[in-house]
């Protein structure tokens, strides 16, 4: 899948290491601490009281990682760096040209469009890797929960809600995932697109007229000399 590809390579250019790594140990936290209070929940309530010692260890360790994997998109991961401009063109009708260059089936493109075609997918790609790398754990966390649920005898047929919300959380949260590399994957589409094309001609500016030293440019009547007899 080329978007994927674009985004495990240009990973580090927009996701903060140490931010990754804050990530990891605030996700590693939490799960730490739900899973230490089902445990006491389950010794003191049963609430998770199988009958099996190694079904309730699974529960507990499934629901915990559901948790901790569900803090990962609220954590920061992008890098700093300055915002990119817009750059909008000024003409609606290039504008949506140049948009369709980023569809499933982009047209031909215009010589004239191919600079900011390449700009657009810059910026493009930045945004992309970052929500990625944001939301590729989110459906993990919905799939954890309901294996979880699912061992600890809590989705069952009589409960269609703990039964069918951790799916269908899962591929919402998955087709979010999926918009992202996919935009990251039309993105350096064009951009190779445009790369393959020669750069437009551009016209050289006129030359600029010179100007008389020590006069003015406005010549009045009086001072025309006389032509010669």
């Amino acid at each position: 899948m080329v978007g994927w590809r674009v985004v495990r390579s240009r990973r580090a250019e927009f996701v903060d290491a140490g931010r990754l790594r804050r990530r990891t140990v605030v996700c590693g936290a939490t799960a730490v601490v739900v899973g230490a209070f089902l445990v006491v929940a389950d010794v003191v309530r049963g609430s998770l009281s199988t009958g099996s010692g190694i079904r309730d260890l699974l529960a507990v360790v499934l629901l915990a990682g559901a948790a901790g994997c569900l803090v990962a998109p609220f954590v920061r991961v992008a890098a700093m760096g300055p915002v990119p401009p817009e750059g909008l063109t000024g003409d609606w009708r290039r504008q949506e040209r140049i948009d369709r260059q980023f569809a499933a089936r982009p047209p031909a493109m215009a010589p004239e469009d191919r600079d900011e075609v390449i700009a657009r997918a810059e910026r493009s790609i930045g945004p992309s890797t970052v929500l990625a790398e944001r939301f590729v754990w989110l459906p993990v966390a919905w799939v954890l929960g309901g294996l979880g649920l699912l061992v600890a005898g809590a989705a069952t047929t009589d409960r269609l809600t703990l039964l069918l919300v951790p799916p269908v959380f899962a591929v919402l949260q998955s087709a979010t995932f999926v918009a992202a590399v996919s935009g990251a994957g039309r993105a350096e589409a064009a951009r190779r697109r445009a790369l393959a094309m020669p750069e437009a001609h551009r016209p050289s500016a006129p030359p600029q007229r010179r100007r008389a030293v020590g006069g003015s440019a406005v010549e009045l009547p009086g001072d025309r000399s006389a032509p010669p007899a």
